[in-house]
């Protein structure tokens, strides 16, 4: 099964080309404002350096999730057009899924995944060693206490403000800061999503309000799986 996936959730574009046994392409690439032009150019790029043929493609993925609306809603939209110009199947991948499996966890430790939403709020779900979700992905505010279902010693966090959520909530064990996923993640996501056949819906997913500000005024819009 040959399949491309595209994460255009945080601050780079994540793009893998492969199958359940190689990956054959991938790219990491910094992403400016014009989020659709440079994934519209690196996707042309690609498909022209490989020849690849898209009726030869089984499936397309796109985190949705949660992240930059923007960034998601034009990786949504580039997988949808495709699947109905070439009658292929689709399917959305979850962005704090993902970035559990962008680091080496060499301590074999249970994982908190955090994205910043705004200004002291952060999505968080929790996964052990072998990224099974303990908990759903939530919306919490770090002013508030915060119970995790291990003891900081048996956890990391890792995301894209590790450091200030630690230092706020006085968590004393270890954790990563990532800016963005990496492709290697990317690729073991979608190879365990195929061997596991746990597809998500190719939509954005919003989170209900929880004790936060209005929408309306953040940034980014919240959106989670």
């Amino acid at each position: 099964m040959k399949f491309i996936a595209l994460d255009l959730s945080l601050s780079h574009l994540i793009m893998v080309y492969g199958d359940r046994n190689n990956l054959y392409y991938q790219k990491c690439i910094p992403l400016p404002k014009d989020r659709a032009g440079i994934l519209f150019t690196n996707l042309e790029k690609m498909i022209s350096e490989l020849k690849i043929d898209l009726d030869s493609i089984d499936m397309l993925f796109s985190t949705v999730g949660p992240g930059n609306f923007n960034g998601i809603r034009i990786s949504l939209s580039l997988i949808k057009g495709l699947a109905i110009a070439k009658n292929i199947k689709i399917a959305g991948l979850s962005s704090l899924e993902l970035m559990s499996r962008s680091f080496v966890n060499k301590n074999q430790q249970n994982i908190c995944t955090i994205i910043k939403a705004s200004p002291d709020f952060y999505y968080l779900q929790i996964f052990d060693e072998f990224y099974r979700s303990v908990e759903e992905a939530k919306l919490i505010n770090i002013n508030e206490k915060i119970k995790f279902p291990f003891l900081d010693s048996q956890l990391i966090i890792v995301g894209n403000d590790s450091k200030n959520i630690a230092k706020t909530i006085k968590y004393k064990g270890n954790y990563l800061n990532l800016s963005s996923s990496t492709p290697e993640g990317l690729y073991l996501l979608v190879k365990d999503t195929i061997k596991n056949n746990n597809y998500l819906d190719a939509n954005p997913k919003y989170l209900r309000e929880v004790n936060a500000v209005e929408p309306s005024l953040w940034k980014r819009k919240p959106i989670v799986n």
